[in-house]
């Protein structure tokens, strides 16, 4: 029955009135999802994200690896990772230690090639190196599989002759810096959007809510093995002056 004066809703205006709703409801659920997305990480999301892995078996480590993304929040070594086109690294056992291990990288800056070894010793999930006044740091973070995620923290002295010897100019006349730095390094050369997000949550929950200071640009070629300038060699102690 319809009472009187009630105007009739077609089924044509129902559907339409039925679908617009479902739209307004589904963008609004689009939005929610976007926004959580992209929200920062909780504590309880961080912690197996950020807690090292062991090193008991340094093995993991080993074999090349491409710089893909990094992050580093000072300045001056901002400026480093934005004139490096490529960088690719070894890490190998010693023949000096059992816990001594050698980092070989090799860095294309300016469109020149540095190379540079340095010991890396090992003391549970803890890496250790001291070189040209720079005493660093190494954490191993979860990664996906095919890349490894480095937490690193250095104390840098006599900053100018580091500069100089990379060509890069800088404004930082501090006779010490304290440096954190994060970077993922992939035994391939490519990237997918999965492998972006994880490191973009594990920069997040350690303070870096921006885009990443080194983006690995495709169009770079990397150093050939043993191409270059050998800047310093602390595995040997042979330094370019």
């Amino acid at each position: 029955m319809v009472l009187p004066n009630t105007p009739k809703i077609s089924s044509a205006a129902a559907l339409i009135t039925w679908s617009t709703m479902n739209l307004w409801l589904g963008l609004h659920l689009l939005l929610a999802g976007l926004l959580l997305s992209g929200a920062a990480p909780t504590p309880e999301e961080c912690r197996p994200l950020i807690t090292p892995l062991s090193l008991a078996d340094p093995t993991v480590m080993y074999g090349r690896t491409n710089l893909m993304l990094g992050y580093t929040d000072t300045e001056i070594l901002n400026n480093i990772l934005r004139k490096t086109q490529s960088l690719w690294s070894t890490i190998s056992q010693s023949p000096s230690s059992p816990n001594t291990h050698i980092l070989f990288q090799h860095n294309r800056i300016n469109g020149t090639c540095l190379l540079s070894k340095v010991n890396l010793t090992i003391d549970g999930n803890t890496g250790s190196s001291s070189h040209l006044n720079i005493t660093s740091v190494v954490q191993m973070l979860p990664g996906l599989e095919g890349f490894l995620v480095f937490s690193i923290e250095s104390t840098i002295r006599d900053l100018d002759k580091i500069v100089r010897m990379v060509n890069i100019v800088g404004d930082d006349t501090a006779e010490e810096l304290n440096v954190r730095a994060l970077y993922l390094m992939a035994r391939e050369t490519t990237l997918k959007d999965s492998d972006r997000e994880h490191f973009r949550k594990q920069a997040s929950c350690l303070g870096f809510s921006r885009e990443p200071d080194f983006t690995h640009n495709p169009d770079n070629a990397f150093c050939a093995e043993g191409e270059g300038l050998m800047i310093f060699d602390a595995t040997s102690m042979n330094i370019s002056k």
